[in-house]
């Protein structure tokens, strides 16, 4: 147990070293007001979400906005776009692209990625509520079973998020360019603006999603050792 909690530990320490990014450096990227006074010249969200959608031949996502949330996503199982609070920032047009893009992505692998991360989270706490019980016998082999399953909801979660994250740049100027809300001059700055966010949320992304399996996997062996 004091071997898997010391080699999860510097797991992290490695890839956030490798990995990190400067949050504030991005906010500040992400903010950027001569690039979000282009985006002001592009429609509302909803519509540019409409308008991508069509491009990429998609009639069947349906969108909603939630003013509440500051989160937009993709819901694979009722195939729906959340659109949330994103307004102030050139980045929702890239946004948008990113979760229609995910709208596409295969079904069968989005189904499963639901299904699997709410299995992964489901065991994770069944199995921390019987150690602190001391209900779970054998829990270096229930350890083992937890560092697998978090792999392979990694290996999913990154393969869906870094093939949209990666396209969304493209397809965000695409969409611009084909709009003609702005000039060619204009849509450069706002791509170059995507390229230096995207240097930092890629990475970012990929360290987040290790850490918070590495951090279960830490938790879980802590818990074992103590009671």
């Amino acid at each position: 147990m004091e071997l898997i909690i010391i080699i999860a530990i510097i797991a992290i320490i490695v890839v956030e070293f490798m990995m990190r990014c400067n949050i504030k450096e991005l906010e500040k990227i992400a903010t950027n007001e001569e690039l979000n006074k282009i985006a002001e010249k592009y429609p509302d969200n909803k519509t540019i979400c409409k308008e991508i959608l069509k491009k990429l031949n998609n009639e069947n996502t349906q969108i909603e906005e939630d003013e509440k949330s500051n989160a937009t996503l993709y819901l694979a199982m009722p195939n729906k776009i959340s659109i949330g609070n994103t307004r102030g920032s050139y980045t929702r047009i890239q946004t948008m692209a990113h979760e229609c893009l995910h709208s596409i992505q295969d079904k069968k692998m989005l189904i499963f990625n639901f299904i699997y991360s709410n299995i992964y989270l489901l065991y994770f706490l069944i199995t921390t509520i019987l150690i602190i019980i001391k209900k779970l016998p054998n829990e270096i082999i229930f350890s083992n079973i937890l560092l697998i399953l978090g792999f392979v909801y990694y290996t999913i979660r990154i393969f869906l998020e870094n093939d949209a994250m990666i396209k969304a740049e493209y397809l965000a100027k695409e969409y611009m360019e084909e709009q003609e809300y702005a000039s060619s001059k204009e849509i450069k700055k706002v791509v170059q603006g995507f390229k230096k966010l995207n240097e930092g949320t890629i990475k970012g992304t990929n360290c987040r999603l290790f850490v918070d399996i590495m951090i279960k996997v830490t938790i879980f062996n802590t818990l074992a050792l103590i009671f």
